[in-house]
């Protein structure tokens, strides 16, 4: 044999003994099967090279300068992508489960300082280092909305400006979260403490005036009529004062690709101004930090939630900058969710 095969074999039959002793120890875990089963592929390999042959030769390899060695390198890659893609749905639980118990224990931080009840329908908005504009958007707020009384939660996602201090001005209740943990995470805070303190429409508007107050009427009022669980204020039905050009055709790819992926037939989906049937809520499970409003379009069609669509209108903002980065790194990032989930459905 050669030097190489020798090294092969020694370290296929090192490991399978390492991890076999070990097993007498402890529980198996699924790392211990990928681990057994490619150091025993190893050592087969190094004993008989010559079944890497018919491998080699679907590569196209049997010719090219160690090529068994490619084709083992392949091979091995392969077999690692199962353990990863489980990895990594492990860490996203545990990372699912944290966020659980943070919302959980800011929720209950913060109950004891709101009222144990607010208006039938509850505009929730989170709001970080947003305090230029979130006053001039409050004031604009109305007092019903489709014939219903009307409240503004402001949710202050770890805020190190006067946005908190602004919207108490202004009339707002407010939730003032000590770490900032992304809009997803403001917004579901929000959700679950306007649900429980009675609201029947819940609505979510931007603190950066680029959703217009005037607007909410008809984005809960289909709501109101039972004529859906879910309503997006679209953008694209309605118009934009102001978005670049790099950012409009990546919102028609990712419109194109939700309605393909998951068969939806929506014509905005990273508006965030929408309005949702507060009884609905519990269906509506979203664990996205940050890009999250593809992620409740797809769990409400999962969930057989009545999507409908309504045209806004949406202005430049009043003052300051994104908070989502740039058009690329907001693209990227919002496509990540949308193949991150597709995966696991």
């Amino acid at each position: 044999m050669s030097p190489l095969r020798w090294v092969g074999l020694i370290v296929a039959v090192a490991v399978v003994a390492i991890e076999i002793r070990s097993l007498w120890h402890r529980v198996p875990r699924p790392i211990d099967a990928l681990i057994l089963s490619l150091a025993s592929l190893l050592g087969v390999l190094a004993l008989v090279p010559t079944l890497a042959d018919v491998p080699t030769e679907v590569l196209r390899l049997r010719h090219t300068p160690a090529g068994r060695l490619i084709t083992l390198m392949v091979l091995l890659d392969m077999a690692l992508l199962p353990y990863l893609y489980w990895l990594n749905g492990r860490q996203r639980r545990v990372a699912e489960d944290g966020l659980v118990q943070f919302e959980t224990m800011v929720g209950l931080m913060l109950r004891n300082s709101l009222p144990e009840r607010v208006a039938p329908v509850a505009v929730v908005m989170p709001a970080y280092n947003e305090g230029e504009s979130i006053g001039r958007v409050l004031r604009r707020m109305p007092a019903t909305a489709a014939g219903q009384p009307l409240q503004t939660i402001v949710v202050g996602d770890g805020c190190t400006d006067d946005t908190v201090a602004e919207a108490r001005r202004a009339g707002a209740l407010v939730m003032d979260v000590p770490v900032n943990r992304g809009a997803g995470t403001a917004i579901r805070l929000g959700y679950n403490y306007a649900a429980r303190a009675g609201a029947q429409v819940i609505v979510t508007m931007d603190a950066d005036g680029q959703h217009r107050p005037e607007e909410i009427d008809q984005v809960v009022a289909p709501v109101l009529a039972d004529e859906a669980d879910f309503v997006i204020g679209s953008r694209r039905l309605g118009g934009f004062e102001h978005v670049s050009t790099l950012r409009s055709v990546g919102l028609d790819i990712f419109n194109r690709l939700l309605n393909l992926m998951f068969g939806t037939h929506v014509t905005d989906c990273s508006s965030g101004f929408r309005a949702f049937a507060a009884a609905r809520l519990p269906r509506l499970s979203t664990m996205e930090r940050q890009y999250h409003t593809a992620e409740a379009i797809i769990v409400a069609r999962r969930r057989g939630l009545r999507i409908q669509e309504v045209p806004i209108t949406a202005p430049r903002r009043i003052a300051g900058v994104s908070k989502k980065g740039t058009d690329l790194v907001y693209g990227l990032r919002f496509g990540q969710v949308l193949l991150a989930h597709w995966l696991r459905s």
